[in-house]
């Protein structure tokens, strides 16, 4: 399922977490539902394999068919574009991370424990940014299908040579996995999914962005700013995926 479906996930789980008149949950409801989410989510790829498997095709596919029929611009595209969303998820993470960190030492908030996770986040996204910064980079200076072959094996982590006997043999529609029957179904529901997410995302930042900048210059606690400038930060994570998942759909579709 996309990223999106997994925020609605939360957003439902954690509050019914703090229902629960315990002590451990209230204080570990973040992680709790995180835990849940990601259990969920093992489950449904069980379910739904074929889908998956689609998915992924409709996103690996043109990748490898660009490194196959030599088309160079066409890759050179898609690594700039995946490099520019990389870039921006990693700015993003930095700040939250940031934000968190500042919330948690100096106005005493008790949430180290998103801190640690965001801050493994941000790590992991930065790392895949650079990587595939240095990617564009190598392919700008030598924008040749070689190059092109060698950012998809170490960059991509794709495997091309079984493509190339796969394509070798067929046409590109022939090697392309059918369409599971109720893929369509599985588009519109994401998609619906993702619209809601993004709506929310931006409700969170019209809100929270409305009250960092119109009464920062009041006396309401630091504290509370710091509240409000972590859930305008999550609202913007929302919105991203939320936006992005959309793309994602309409292009799967």
């Amino acid at each position: 399922m996309k990223t999106s479906f997994y925020f609605v996930l939360y957003f439902f789980i954690y509050p019914i977490l703090g229902q629960f008149n315990n002590s451990f949950i209230n204080n570990n409801a973040f992680v709790i539902a995180l835990a849940i989410v990601w259990g969920l989510s093992w489950l449904i790829n069980k379910i739904m394999p074929k889908t998956l498997v689609y998915e992924r095709a409709t996103q690996v596919f043109p990748i490898l068919e660009d490194v196959y029929t030599g088309n160079v611009a066409s890759f050179k595209k898609k690594l700039a574009r995946r490099a520019f969303l990389e870039v921006i998820t990693a700015i993003y993470f930095s700040i939250t991370t940031l934000v968190i960190a500042i919330a948690v030492v100096k106005f005493g908030v008790n949430d180290w424990i998103s801190l640690a996770i965001f801050l493994f986040f941000t790590i992991a996204t930065v790392s895949r940014s650079s990587i595939l910064l240095k990617a564009t980079t190598q392919l700008k200076g030598n924008p040749t299908p070689e190059q092109c072959m060698e950012i998809v094996d170490e960059t991509y982590k794709l495997d091309y040579n079984s493509y190339f006997e796969m394509r070798s043999m067929a046409a590109y529609d022939e090697i392309f996995p059918s369409k599971p029957t109720f893929f369509k179904v599985f588009i519109i529901f994401s998609i619906i999914i993702a619209i809601i997410v993004a709506f929310f995302g931006l409700y969170l930042c019209i809100i929270d962005g409305f009250v960092l900048l119109t009464f920062q210059t009041l006396e309401i606690p630091d504290e509370e700013l710091a509240f409000a400038g972590m859930y305008f930060l999550y609202g913007t994570l929302a919105a991203y995926y939320g936006i992005k998942d959309i793309i994602s759909c309409i292009r799967s579709y």
